[in-house]
């Protein structure tokens, strides 16, 4: 018999974690609920207000300093927005860059941008 999973979280390794901080803080409110600092490595699990149960985002930052670059083998981090031109703006000032501008698929408007680390991310807004 298969037990049922829940999504808990998912990470994103980043070469500077302050820098990486600002931008999740400032473009869409994530906000840090726990952190672990490792020898190795420095960890925070970040989340949306009214969401610290997960799925949360965790940034990762070794201190190693090895060269951090997302490979051709993730897809985009999905938020959904009431309304994507504001959430693409904010995150535009945050830092990111707008690939796309908003485009429609159906009654959906999706926008897709990189964060400064390089890391894709892909804004939704449901019909209401």
């Amino acid at each position: 018999m298969q037990t049922s999973a829940r999504l808990g979280f998912f990470k994103l390794n980043v070469p500077e974690m302050a820098s990486a901080l600002g931008f999740w803080r400032e473009a869409f409110g994530f906000a840090v609920v726990q952190s672990f600092d490792e020898a190795d490595f420095a960890e925070h699990i970040l989340a949306l207000p009214g969401q610290e149960a997960g799925p949360n985002l965790l940034l990762v930052c070794f201190k190693d300093g090895r060269p951090v670059a997302p490979g051709p083998g993730h897809g985009p981090v999905g938020l959904f927005c009431a309304d994507i031109s504001a959430s693409l703006a904010q995150a535009v000032e945050a830092g990111a860059a707008d690939l796309s501008g908003v485009f429609t698929v159906g009654p959906v408007k999706v926008a897709m941008l990189k964060s400064p680390e390089g890391h894709e991310i892909e804004l939704v807004e449901l019909p209401a």
